[in-house]
């Protein structure tokens, strides 16, 4: 199975809309969905779902794959509701893999079979949710190094200055090291812009572009997902085969399964998750745990 078998099979065709995001994407790091018909038909049901986790999960949303930082009634963001691991927690949640916008220009930008390895939930709170610029990625060695990690922003509400918005700077996608070898104060930068949508929205976003999330300044809900994306051959950012549980398994789809990497044929990883945090600890020898996405 591959990717282009699955667009195949669904008729989805790479036009040139799709073509002008691409390339948007390759020079600036970036780009925006305006409008996902999938997600704006079930926003009352992936709202409800979401909202029934917060409240049921209380503190211990988000703390998958980082449960060795977890301590009793510890919030894994202090200032934000977070949420991980839905793809086992509803099949509404499975249906974002074959969301045919992400599946085209994702496969269009890094030409190769790619897996799906989270879906996370972060919404800022009240006076909460900023954060400094970071990566969410291994910074590259060189200019060439290929596009290895996309996080996918799929937004539940509408999300502005007001709200906590997110903000990038473009085109740093391509720098070489970490941010702190250009700057110290990671507060903000002067070519920083704010990424202002609607509800039904996807940003696509290279995961080594400089980046933050916004303070909630009044209050009003933004609730997004971050669905992480990345080279078959990288261990996932939370790792499938571990935390899918049986149930879960024996009901997905072939599709499905191919594109969580958990088929019988696909690679064994051993880590539980694998991310930027602990190699950016180490090498500014830090103990904060990182607050990716």
């Amino acid at each position: 199975m591959s990717i282009k078998q699955i667009l195949d099979y669904y008729d989805y065709q790479i036009d040139s809309n799709d073509q002008k995001l691409i390339d948007f994407f390759m020079e600036n790091g970036y780009c925006i969905i305006t409008k996902s018909d999938f997600v704006v038909d079930n926003l009352i049901e992936f709202r409800d779902i979401i909202d029934s986790l917060i409240e049921k999960e209380s503190w211990r949303g988000g703390w998958e794959g980082k449960e060795q930082y977890m301590k009793v009634n510890k919030k894994f963001n202090v200032g934000s509701n977070r949420l991980g691991n839905l793809f086992n927690k509803n099949k509404l949640f499975l249906k974002l893999l074959t969301e045919k916008n992400i599946l085209k220009i994702v496969y269009g930008i890094m030409n190769e079979d790619i897996k799906f390895g989270a879906l996370d939930m972060r919404e800022p709170i009240k006076n909460g949710g900023f954060q400094e610029f970071h990566i969410d990625w291994y910074p590259k060695k060189s200019e060439d190094d290929p596009i290895e990690n996309i996080i996918c922003f799929i937004f539940l509400d509408d999300a502005n200055k007001e709200n906590g918005s997110m903000r990038v700077v473009p085109k740093t996608q391509n720098k070489i090291g970490w941010i702190d070898d250009y700057q110290k104060d990671k507060s903000s930068h002067p070519d920083e812009i704010f990424i202002d949508v609607k509800k039904g929205s996807i940003v696509l976003m290279n995961a080594n572009i400089w980046h933050s999330g916004t303070t909630n300044h009044s209050g009003a809900r933004r609730r997004v997902l971050y669905m992480d994306v990345r080279c078959r051959s990288i261990p996932q950012l939370l790792n499938q085969q571990i935390y899918l549980d049986e149930n879960t398994l024996k009901n997905l789809t072939e599709h499905q399964k191919f594109l969580l990497g958990v088929g019988d044929n696909d690679e064994i990883f051993e880590e539980r998750s694998f991310g930027v945090g602990d190699n950016y600890r180490k090498t500014f020898d830090t103990h904060a745990v990182s607050e990716e996405r």
